[in-house]
């Protein structure tokens, strides 16, 4: 079973005959190797040189599995490689928290050398064809951004030319305050429309090549950006009759983020529940809570809700759902931007709703890992 021997698996096993003996296993296989014995050793391997899998045991001294995680995911040049649990551990729980906190795949012990070499090879293929897919998402989004030149910034443009045509072609002496206010009044809203969907297409544009973040990380509390974001929309959500509530269930809000993306995901978030109201909707509740080593800034309104059947599609760009009860023109490109946004921090987005009681959506994010075990 030849493999390509530019693939390179790490494994962190403080067991030696079985560190080595899986070891072998991937040797034949044409991988390259790095070991490790426990988390510390693991992770001091994974920044001289970043492994494409991780094969990691739960279970050993001064650095568990879990928390070599955490810190993997807290770091931006680990937060991307995936993980494969080996471990003891068989019950239906332990597997469950394992995969519920982004690990690729869980293999109990003893492990067959043949089950190991298959985890691997999906894990590698997952990680192609991610790749793949990305390319070709890509290529879809140069021809919608053609499509959506065509139409959706169209009608913003056909605002501002139009208002401004009209003052130009007016003799000065007919354009009264009214009609002068009237007209600069549309020309600013088209043009912050256009503005705001140029921005949308750029960001999404950059990121569908983006592996890793474009700056370095620092601490952020996020119940500050929270709030600064509810700020800043606090008019429009004031002029569609909605209250913003914060409220923060954890003792240190404070993560290492690239913190002008996550305040543009909370922006989208916030915008997204501004504009899905129902005519009896009143609030916007901002929380951040936590979960296992995963931090999450949760945004829950009472608006519309969305269909149970339609939530993949969220994802993707372009996609609305509802779209003729959006209260303003859009392209659908917020929360897919959200989602690029968590992935490329090592988390991801949750979407829960419920139609017509209202929706949460929850950007999770990692935890900084406990300094005191490097």
């Amino acid at each position: 079973m030849k493999q390509n021997n530019t693939k390179t698996i790490l494994v962190v096993e403080d067991n030696q005959a079985m560190n080595m003996a899986i070891c072998d296993i991937l040797d034949l296989s044409e991988y390259a190797i790095l070991s490790a014995g426990d988390g510390v050793e693991a992770l001091a391997v994974m920044r001289r040189t970043r492994p494409d899998v991780v094969l990691s045991d739960i279970m050993m001294p001064r650095m568990d599995g879990y928390s070599l995680l955490k810190h993997a995911r807290s770091d931006e040049q680990l937060r991307t490689v995936p993980f494969i649990f080996l471990t003891a551990r068989s019950s239906v729980q332990d597997e469950r928290h394992a995969k519920s906190i982004g690990i690729e795949d869980y293999l109990v012990k003893p492990v067959d050398a043949q089950d190991l070499l298959l985890a691997v090879e999906n894990v590698l293929r997952r990680e192609q064809n991610t790749l793949i897919s990305t390319e070709r998402q890509v290529t879809q989004l140069r021809n919608q951004i053609v499509s959506a030149l065509q139409h959706e910034f169209r009608t913003p443009l056909t605002f501002i030319l139009g208002y401004a045509e009209l003052l130009a072609e007016s003799p000065p002496e007919t354009v009264d305050v009214e009609t002068l206010r009237a007209s600069t009044s549309a020309i600013l809203e088209g043009g912050r429309r256009l503005q705001n969907m140029i921005e949308k297409f750029l960001l999404l544009a950059d990121m569908q090549y983006r592996r890793e973040l474009p700056n370095s990380v620092t601490p952020a509390d996020m119940t500050l950006l929270l709030a600064s974001e509810a700020q800043t929309h606090s008019r429009a959500a004031q002029e569609a009759g909605l209250n913003f509530s914060l409220e923060c269930e954890v003792d240190d809000p404070t993560i290492l983020v690239e913190s002008s993306y996550v305040r543009q995901a909370i922006g989208h978030l916030i915008d997204n529940a501004i504009q899905y109201r129902r005519p009896t909707s009143a609030h916007i509740r901002l929380i951040v809570i936590e979960s296992e080593s995963y931090l999450g800034v949760q945004i829950q309104d009472d608006g519309r809700g969305i269909p149970a059947d339609k939530l993949s599609a969220l994802h993707d760009p372009f996609d609305q759902i509802d779209r003729e009860n959006r209260i303003t023109p859009g392209v659908g490109l917020g929360l897919a931007l959200v989602r690029h946004i968590a992935q490329l921090h090592g988390g991801y987005l949750q979407i829960e709703s419920v139609v017509g009681k209202g929706s949460t959506f929850t950007l999770w994010l990692p935890l900084p890992p406990d300094t005191s075990l490097q």
